[in-house]
């Protein structure tokens, strides 16, 4: 097994970017801020399947985490995040450090930084009502990643539904030329959606948890017996929510346009966010 190259510095990724393009090689891009689980592989062998060269970006982003939140103790092991691309056959780590990404320690967004702000109509719900700025460092750092690797196609999953959605909104709008390739949500056996906050999970907390998905399914029966109301779907499956989880957000969205959906239909998010022992989880159900 080949060991995986890391490379650090924007530099030295655009010497290499630059020998597979005079290659005319296929490159695809899985952006991660590390702690690898099952998730971020089935990204990688997607990627695989579709690109000649794999690179996969590690940084833990400081200006995408909010006041209080939880960047300083956020997973980072990027020997053991080696490995797994190592055995996935990952051509390349770009793991930046925030020096190397956000000069003159420009290490949030402030009147000093030139950022990328995604519309309003976009931000002002769901995640975003609850993470101020959030989405301004997550469009900030993906742009940048687009424009220091330009891959032909980027790799998301849907977990991170907004996000997805604001990233394709952002390439549509700026005229970028590369794919979003959004790859389906990738569950532990017994349901819950991969994520490497679930580290933080105790096992009490993450059989709690396990409703969260359970709920979501529930949405889909409702449906699928001739519930079209999407409050109403809502209302009934937040009875199976366990009385630990604390919901912050229990919604339904057009999928591509993120406005709010009275009525079930192809396309439908249902998306939840809820907080146990500290915690932040977060998953949804596309219909």
């Amino acid at each position: 097994m080949l060991i995986t190259e890391i490379l650090y510095t924007i530099t030295q990724i655009r010497q290499k970017i630059k020998s597979f393009k005079e290659k005319k090689l296929v490159i695809g891009l899985v952006p991660t801020m590390g702690a690898l689980h099952i998730g971020h592989e089935s990204l990688i062998k997607r990627a695989k399947q579709e690109c000649d060269i794999v690179i996969v970006s590690i940084f833990v982003n400081p200006i995408q985490f909010c006041l209080g939140e939880d960047f300083e103790k956020y997973p980072r092991q990027i020997e053991a995040d080696r490995q797994i691309c190592s055995k996935l056959g990952v051509d390349i780590i770009f793991a930046p450090n925030a020096d190397e990404m956000y000069p003159d320690e420009a290490t949030r967004i402030d009147e000093n930084f030139t950022i990328v702000a995604p519309p309003a109509s976009y931000q002002n719900k769901l995640c975003g009502n609850f993470r101020k700025g959030h989405f301004n460092g997550v469009a900030t750092v993906v742009l940048k990643l687009f424009n220091i690797i330009t891959p032909d196609k980027a790799y998301f999953g849907r977990k991170d539904a907004q996000q997805l959605v604001i990233i394709k909104k952002m390439i549509k709008d700026i005229d970028l030329p590369l794919e979003i390739v959004d790859c389906p949500i990738i569950r532990e056996p017994e349901g819950l959606a991969c994520s490497s906050r679930n580290k933080y999970l105790s096992a009490e907390s993450r059989n709690k948890a396990l409703c969260i998905f359970k709920s979501l399914k529930n949405i889909e029966k409702l449906y699928n017996t001739g519930i079209t109301s999407a409050s109403e779907a809502i209302e009934l499956s937040k009875k199976l929510i366990d009385p630990d989880l604390e919901i912050e957000y229990f919604e339904a969205f057009d999928f591509e346009t993120l406005k709010r959906a009275e009525k079930i239909q192809k396309n439908t998010l249902f998306a939840i966010a809820v907080k146990i022992n500290g915690v932040r989880l977060i998953d949804n159900l596309i219909i």
